[in-house]
């Protein structure tokens, strides 16, 4: 099974970034190999400069607020488990408090290195962090893995706490979509909001072959199934077939 995901703001789609950003970083760090290090690296300078955003901390702070809201709302539902409520709320106060305390930019200890800065100024030019290019770095990726973990995990520090803010974020509104069965007619799937405001879309496909291609706005959701070819354009599927389809709204 393929989940494609589409982010209806911009916090989502920041959110989706950070999640996958970290998966790719912590896959990297968790090898010996100084090459996947290398990529780790790489990761880090995207990391830093989506997590330094302050307009993402403002809308993830009040986003946090109006998910607290609504929970808060079912305290009194006989249907909802209280103690999973309250772990659910304490995990987002701790979320946000440690959004909130971080001062200044948490990617500062990135961006004042030096020797990160010259890691990064010739991360796009062909070959440029060679041995000839960069000693000191060939250096670096020849000591110890556990040194240049050790490394690592320092300049990612700071950043930990927006790990922790989208785990909990997109869990609870991946938790929130109902999923349902829908048949794509000729490939082609639409569906009105209806006045309903929703956050992100998500769909399930079971053929590795097909992707979406998905565009929205708040007049109408469009859904267009194609056929993935390696090798050539791509072909759009001209069969009637089913996917899932979530909208989440918490």
């Amino acid at each position: 099974m393929i989940v494609y995901e589409y982010p209806f703001n911009e916090l989502v789609r920041s959110m989706l970034r950070l999640e996958y950003l970290f998966a790719r970083f912590n896959h990297f760090l968790r090898s010996d190999d100084p090459e996947l290090h290398h990529n780790a690296i790489a990761v880090l300078f995207d990391l830093g400069d989506i997590g330094s955003r302050g307009d993402i901390k403002s809308l993830l702070l009040k986003e946090f607020e109006r998910q607290k809201y609504t929970l808060n709302g079912l305290k009194s539902s006989q249907k909802v488990d209280q103690e999973a409520l309250a772990l659910t709320l304490s995990q987002i106060d701790a979320a946000a408090a440690s959004i909130n305390q971080s001062v200044g930019k948490p990617n500062a200890i990135i961006t004042e290195s030096d020797w990160l800065n010259a890691i990064r100024t010739r991360l796009n030019i062909p070959g440029g962090t060679s041995p000839i290019d960069l000693p000191s770095y060939h250096a670096w990726k020849n000591s110890p893995s556990t040194q240049r973990r050790e490394l690592l995990e320092n300049y990612v520090a700071p950043l930990l706490p927006w790990h922790q803010a989208c785990q909990i974020f997109l869990r609870l509104l991946r938790q929130s979509g109902e999923p349902r069965d829908v048949l794509a007619h000729q490939g082609a799937f639409q569906q009105a909001p209806s006045g309903k405001t929703y956050q992100l879309m998500r769909i399930e496909l079971e053929d590795d072959t097909i992707y979406a291609e998905i565009s929205a706005n708040k007049y109408l959701l469009s859904i267009r199934l194609m056929k993935a070819d390696r090798d050539k354009k791509p072909q759009v599927i001209t069969e009637n077939m089913p996917f899932r389809l979530t909208l989440c709204q918490l």
